[in-house]
């Protein structure tokens, strides 16, 4: 039987096929992910071998990426799995991959180019180095070549795993009919390009938005092509022979260590350490509560490769999405993250009852205002931030993540009759949650604020311009977090409307409230790699036949969301570039 987890509130429904709707939000049956393969595959299968030419270490999409490419290079390839079923973090994903210069980006007319990609990703990931008239745009040889290494062969291997029948792939069209922009379409370096984000498509050349299509067709060549994959195997150890070289890991499989050998190397795809709450506290620049990463990752990588001498780099950084704290509290395996905040009659406040970033802002750079720090009252002080909305925005895009079906509640929604009530319900909610939030709690003037803040976004939607944010000025703000309404029927945007993405709050309630922390996507440091996609040691030399792609690693994009899929996009990249190497193709 298999398993169907909502992305909205972490339902599971067994059966063969999603429900149509989720019992408990209402979700339609796009919104359920695979959580488990049928019970037969998820058990632990016999050991048919314990020699291959490659171990691959992971079932994601980096995993896949490097287990196919080496395949397809003719070598013998075992994937071990520590979880029961595959598919790690990327079965929970929307699916999509950022890959410059695509083809069919080029199929749909959008002009893309090498330098164009290059000189965006080196602002957006380094812009404390970013030097527009400097050698590598001012940026370290070391980065600058990993940047390249994803600009030469992401679109390669979206062009072979087309061809070769391992993935099948598509240009994403936004609602407007238009390829969709990067996250930072507006700075100048961008220049609005248009079309890098790519999805699976089925068998009807159908764009299909889920991870877990995209980990079904890579999962199916591996396996029509004689790739061992084994779960339940949670890798403890990286073997080397007497001159360094690793030819093996150990692993644990029902209770008993079990030795792998591998005659040309091992590629690590086994995800970040998001689940790991010793190395969140101890490597990330702030408090985080959940996300929706896969439990197992807990920063296996870290441990084992920093054991064998391998260079860590980027530990604070992370994908990031702000998380619904109740959520996760309820559920910490679950998936717990807002990607977007919809509607147009909706704000963002802090504990001051202040805004504090424009709402329609991608989630890896929205939720990093999470972090700022009062040094006065040393304390984090948009730690939680509150979504607040109004019934309009509620009963138009009834159903979307976050917002329930008209008529329903959810746990984690707070609502009142009043600007003054729904203060009240906050503050006591808080109390609930003081004992895993060092007690925090709104300001004194938080309800003053809150009142001149409605105001003040109110002349902001009447006149169309967002003097604080900017919201609505981008592109991006306009096509990808404010889109149509999911209620039937709806007239929108208004007709009198100067920018759709704002609308003024009613005067009147109900009113509503979600509360909102930082949270992952899943954490994106470890073990460095090269442009080779080779672990480096701390003298920066390769330790031979080790290799790592995706959030295992520290990530090529360091803290930056290039685009729609710039998790799966490296990843899927990276993990192509180690299979070629490593079978020194």
């Amino acid at each position: 039987m298999k398993k169907w987890r909502c992305t909205i509130c972490g339902y599971i429904h067994e059966g063969d096929t999603p429900p149509e709707k989720c019992p408990v939000c209402g979700a339609g049956s796009e919104k359920f992910v695979l959580e488990e393969q049928e019970t037969a595959a998820a058990q632990v299968g016999p050991i048919t071998r314990n020699r291959a030419d490659v171990l691959v270490v992971g079932s994601g999409a980096a995993a896949f990426a490097a287990a196919i490419t080496a395949t397809k290079n003719g070598a013998s390839v075992i994937m071990l799995e520590k979880a029961d079923a595959v598919g790690g973090t990327t079965s929970r994903s929307g699916g999509g991959f950022w890959i410059p210069l695509n083809q069919w980006q080029k199929q749909a007319g959008y002009e893309d180019n090498r330098e164009d990609a290059l000189r965006y990703m080196a602002r957006y990931s380094y812009p404390h180095l970013y030097n527009p008239n400097a050698q590598r745009y001012g940026i370290p040889q070391h980065e600058f070549e990993l940047l390249e290494a994803h600009v030469d062969n992401g679109h390669r291997m979206v062009f072979d795993f087309d061809e070769w029948g391992a993935l099948h792939s598509i240009m994403e069209i936004n609602w407007t009919g238009k390829g969709q922009v990067d996250y930072q379409d507006h700075l100048p370096e961008n220049k609005g390009i248009r079309g890098r984000s790519v999805y699976p498509r089925d068998e009807q050349g159908k764009m299909v938005v889920s991870g877990a299509e995209l980990i079904r067709q890579l999962e199916a060549w591996a396996r029509a092509h004689n790739v061992d994959i084994i779960t339940q195997a949670e890798v403890s150890e990286i073997l080397q022979d007497d001159k360094g070289r690793v030819n093996g890991l150990k692993a644990i499989i029902g209770g008993e260590t079990h030795t792998f050998h591998a005659n040309k190397g091992v590629v690590f795809g086994s995800g970040g350490y998001s689940h790991n709450a010793e190395y969140m506290l101890q490597f990330q620049r702030g408090p985080h509560y959940g996300g929706c990463s896969v439990p197992t990752n807990t920063g296996d990588f870290i441990r084992m490769g920093g054991a064998i001498g391998a260079r860590i780099g980027n530990t604070a950084g992370a994908f990031r999405a702000q998380s619904m704290i109740e959520s996760y509290l309820q559920n910490p395996g679950g998936s717990s993250n807002v990607f977007y905040l919809p509607g147009d009659s909706m704000i963002l406040v802090n504990k001051y009852g202040k805004r504090v970033v424009d709402e329609k802002r991608n989630y890896t750079d929205r939720t990093m205002v999470h972090f700022v720090w009062d040094a006065l009252r040393a304390e984090w002080t948009n730690m939680l931030t509150f979504m607040l909305f109004d019934e309009r925005t509620a009963n138009l895009w009834q159903g979307w993540p976050p917002f329930p079906l008209s008529g329903q509640t959810m746990p984690y929604l707070i609502s009142a009759s009043t600007l003054q009530e729904l203060e009240k319900e906050i503050a006591q909610r808080l109390e609930k949650l003081a004992p895993f939030t060092g007690a925090f709690s709104l300001a004194p003037n938080f309800g003053k604020n809150l009142q001149e803040t409605f105001q003040r976004f109110n002349q902001f939607a009447k006149t169309g311009v967002d003097e604080d944010f900017h919201r609505g000025e981008t592109d991006y703000d306009r096509e990808w977090t404010t889109f149509p309404p999911s209620l039937p029927g709806a007239e929108w945007p208004p007709k009198d409307s100067k920018n759709y993405t704002m609308y003024p709050l009613r005067e009147e309630g109900p009113y509503y409230a979600i509360i909102l922390a930082a949270g992952t996507l899943d954490t994106n440091g470890g073990p460095v790699i090269n442009k080779n996609a080779q672990v480096l040691g701390w003298n920066n030399q390769p330790i031979e036949g080790l290799y790592g792609a995706g959030n295992c690693i520290a990530s090529p994009t360091a803290n930056a969301y290039w685009g729609g899929g710039s998790t799966i996009g490296p990843g899927l990249t990276f993990g192509y570039i180690a299979g070629n190497h490593i079978t020194k193709k």
